[in-house]
């Protein structure tokens, strides 16, 4: 006998796109070949997750989307209300002790990361105005300036 290892899906990414849209298809046969199936903030939202469930999760995920969405592309308001949320909270609680100031920081830091340093989706996502995220980037570079 031999092993076949499969990594799990937190650990391959690079294929959550292709993932994705093979399992798109498979709810919606009827589309044609090159339509778009999920837009970028979506699948940033998707590619953000850390997967405990693996494949399934993704395949339970992307069918809750396709019963919530009447036209394509999916996006982000058809994934459930708490994802994309809970890779956060494993993560702050997961580091060192810090401020409230520091996590507030690294939230705003992966809310952009995750949509590519565009500033009024971040805020969208973080559910504050852009004034509010520009003044808390410039409190923070203050601070790095002050020492």
């Amino acid at each position: 006998t031999f092993e076949i290892r499969i990594p799990p899906l937190r650990e391959r990414i690079s294929d959550l796109p292709a993932l994705a849209e093979c399992l798109l298809r498979r709810h919606r046969p009827d589309v044609r070949p090159g339509t778009q199936l999920i837009d970028d903030e979506a699948l940033s939202i998707l590619k953000a997750h850390v997967w405990p469930g693996n494949v399934r999760e993704l395949a339970n995920v992307l069918e809750h989307a396709t019963i919530l969405c009447d036209t394509l592309p999916i996006q982000a308001e058809h994934l459930p209300r708490h994802f994309g949320k809970r890779q956060l909270r494993k993560e702050l609680r997961a580091a060192v002790p810090m401020s409230l100031r520091d996590m507030e920081m690294m939230a705003i830091e992966q809310a952009l990361q995750r949509h590519d340093g565009n500033k009024p989706a971040a805020a969208e996502e973080l559910g504050v105005s852009l004034k509010t995220l520009y003044n808390k980037l410039n409190s923070a570079e203050d601070r790095k300036a002050a020492g």
